[in-house]
């Protein structure tokens, strides 16, 4: 099931960043020599008819694609018509569109999955607590079993005046808030509800959210940990379309903003490079996603395609960030890169990804054999 699971994950979410590329080509003139899913010896192929069509192929490693552009950089000879369609004869803006377009289809992927799981109405945990842990930051604060958050204030990091105020219905909600703010390293306001108290406000200081050590359980030190799974703290979340558009456009922005915090903990030193996950850790969560059921996969799908985006906007020479890097050189300076020095990056880039590929598998098979 793992397995099949992350093959149509794979499928979905690499065609949708390649159909990215590929249709702004199009559009652009640019002759796309080929589309493939997956690297290595072809299993597939459709072959084209016409001259300027495209080749569509499955490949045997199914670890990412790509589309292949008529370009002649590599020193082929071509005709006048074949250069009015070549990538690397494209102006500036044609060339960094088609390169934008990948990342841009998988948030745009992400987001319309997102829309289409809030408009399933889903089932969602309500945000009752359970006891907070006697070190945690809520027990400081006198937060109780069986407080329910009602309400999350945001706070000026410098002032920590009241910013904005957002209703929370769902622990999912809760869940993306407390992770933008513990990055960010504000303070927040929590309203809570609680039987015999009634509603009462407690606030999280910038001070204690700066105190949060991320190779640790977040939500652990915080306090604010779900009540345990009882159907009575179940229910469906009903939202109209406009309403719909509005939450799923608020969780692409949380996940790029939390995955993007991550990167630079991961960088900083912050964060453990344990916490890095390879295939086949993503295959088991695509796994168990799909055991869940269509909304938890979509939901699998919408978080692994923002990082999909995120990850090739990354200003590394293979990736499309190093690419459009590469581009914002040539708007500046008037000129290209060097073919020698792009030869060069790739190399090291390409050392770079083999590098963290290689930490990714080895923390997954730490978390196989360890269970």
């Amino acid at each position: 099931m793992s397995l099949l699971a992350f093959l149509i994950a794979i499928f979905i979410l690499v065609g949708f960043h390649e159909f990215g590329h590929f249709i702004t080509a199009k559009w652009c003139g640019i002759a796309v020599e080929r589309f493939s899913i997956g690297f290595g010896p072809v299993l597939w192929r459709k072959k084209p008819k016409n001259i300027y069509d495209t080749e569509f192929v499955l490949s045997a490693i199914p670890l990412g694609g790509y589309v292949k552009m008529l370009d002649n950089r590599n020193g082929e000879i071509l005709t006048d018509d074949q250069k009015l369609r070549a990538f690397n004869h494209q102006v500036l803006w044609k060339r960094s569109l088609v390169v934008i377009a990948g990342p841009l289809a998988n948030f745009i992927l992400a987001w319309l999955l997102l829309t289409a799981l809030f408009l399933s109405s889903p089932i969602q945990l309500r945000p009752i607590l359970s006891e907070p842990s006697a070190n945690s930051i809520a027990a400081e604060l006198g937060i109780a079993e069986g407080d329910e958050v009602r309400g999350f204030v945001s706070l000026d990091s410098t002032t920590e005046q009241i910013i904005q105020t957002d209703s929370i219905k769902s622990w999912n909600r809760l869940r993306w808030k407390l992770l933008r703010t513990v990055f960010e390293k504000k303070g927040f306001v929590l309203e809570l509800d609680h039987e015999g108290k009634g509603l009462y406000r407690v606030q999280f200081s910038a001070e204690q959210i700066q105190k949060i050590n991320f190779q640790g359980d977040l939500f652990g030190q915080l306090g604010l940990i779900p009540s345990k799974t009882d159907m009575d703290l179940l229910f469906k979340l009903e939202v109209d379309v406009p309403t719909a558009i509005l939450l799923s456009s608020e969780r692409v922005y949380d996940i790029s903003y939390v995955s993007l915090m991550s990167i630079k903990a991961l960088i900083s030193g912050d964060a453990s490079i344990r916490q890095i996950t390879g295939p086949i850790g993503i295959a088991g969560m695509a796994g168990k996603s799909a055991q869940s059921g269509v909304i938890a996969y979509f939901g699998f799908l919408s978080l692994i395609s923002i990082s999909l985006g995120l990850m090739n906007l990354l200003p590394l020479p293979m990736l499309d960030g190093g690419q459009l890097l590469f581009d914002a050189w040539e708007f500046v300076t008037g000129s290209p890169v060097s073919e020698q020095f792009r030869a060069f990056a790739i190399k090291l880039g390409l050392f770079g990804i083999i590098s963290v590929t290689c930490i990714a598998f080895y923390n997954d098979f730490l978390k196989f054999f360890n269970g």
